[in-house]
């Protein structure tokens, strides 16, 4: 499959679910002479809590008034207390377009300088009322990598037999920019299960080989469980995002798939709009020899709620450092910007399919 056809294929995936609609990071484990990919991502963002008082108390015009509807209308459909509160759901009513950028700096043994890798994620979140009683949520990961990729290494072993250092290595990098593995997340929940403050929802998580470049992706068609539990008050947003990935398909040269990724939310409210806390992503890739299996940040951020005309929007950073990192080649420190603009929810959306 050559790189148009899969970067075509893609986009009609994603544009057959959102028709009506205006709407991973990879750990670069460098080896010996063997360059390893490990896909991750953030699923949730950077939710806030809900303020369920405040979206259901005065302040809120009649239904027939002109100028709500039009608030509405641009938020979405909905007001904005409503926008605030939903917002910081995972498994929410709201449709987003969540673009995050994040700037990754690796170091490792065999590395004789700092590398900077980047990945920008165009993730449309589109939610769906499947009965009465059930909702599904689908958001396609689609990460736009610029890596410094290995080109050659060589070997100089030491004449005196001693153990070999990074001066030894000679590693020739060629960066390359193109699409990465698309990640298409589903999770499933009752209404009652998606309504905070507990939050919880189940579902599978496909990784697709489409990656233009063979060292932009894992090479593998991979699937897995997916898991979610959050808690959101008015103080506090916690909780955890779990995904797995195994590749299904035959090797085709390239390494077996068996990746854990698992995100971990702690933010407190600083007010409805803003909050200040983390939601990093751990891994554990299995393939990978002792000492580049884990990949372990932590760090601190903020994120408000603003609006661009009558559009809302969510803006926020985020800085962390790797306390644990893969020891040939792995993330030392990470700046992530993210900004999630509201998107009109078309009204079948919002009504049982089945």
């Amino acid at each position: 499959m050559n790189y148009k056809y899969r970067l075509v294929s893609a986009f009609f995936v994603c544009a057959a679910l959102a028709s009506g609609v205006a709407q991973s990071e990879y750990d670069v484990i460098y080896e010996k002479n063997i360059l390893s990919s490990s896909f991750s991502t953030d699923f949730v963002g950077a939710p806030e809590p809900v303020y369920l008082a405040q979206a259901n108390e005065g302040g809120v015009s009649s239904p027939g008034d002109d100028a709500l509807e039009a608030k509405k209308a641009a938020n979405g459909g909905y007001t904005d207390a409503e926008v605030a509160e939903m917002i910081n759901n995972p498994l929410g009513n709201l449709w987003l377009f969540f673009i995050q950028n994040d700037y990754t700096n690796y170091g490792g043994d065999l590395a004789k300088r700092n590398i900077g890798q980047n990945t920008t994620l165009i993730q449309p979140v589109m939610p769906f009322q499947l009965t009465d009683n059930l909702k599904l949520i689908f958001r396609p990961v689609i990460p736009i990598n610029s890596f410094e990729t290995v080109d050659s290494v060589s070997i100089d072993f030491p004449s005196d037999g001693g153990p070999l250092t990074r001066d030894d290595f000679d590693v020739q990098l060629d960066r390359k920019t193109g699409l990465g593995d698309i990640v298409l997340w589903t999770a499933l929940a009752t209404n009652e299960m998606a309504k905070p403050p507990n939050i919880f929802g189940v579902g599978m998580t496909t990784m697709l080989d489409t990656a233009s470049d063979k060292q932009l992706g894992t090479g593998r068609n991979s699937v897995g469980p997916l898991a979610l539990a959050v808690h959101l008050d008015d103080s506090w947003i916690y909780g955890v995002v779990a995904q797995h990935w195994w590749s299904v398909d035959e090797s085709k040269n390239r390494a077996d798939v068996n990746l854990t990724d698992i995100q971990y939310i702690g933010r407190y409210r600083y007010s409805k709009d803003t909050n200040i806390g983390f939601s990093p992503n751990i891994r554990y890739n299995s393939e990978a020899s002792s000492g580049n299996r884990w990949t372990v940040p932590v760090g601190i951020g903020m994120d408000t709620l603003v609006k661009f005309g009558a559009l809302p929007v969510k803006v926020g950073m985020e800085v962390y450092h790797y306390v644990e990192s893969p020891d040939a080649f792995g993330p030392e420190w990470q700046v992530r910007l993210f900004f999630v603009p509201v998107l009109p929810s078309p009204q079948w959306s919002k009504s049982a399919i089945f």
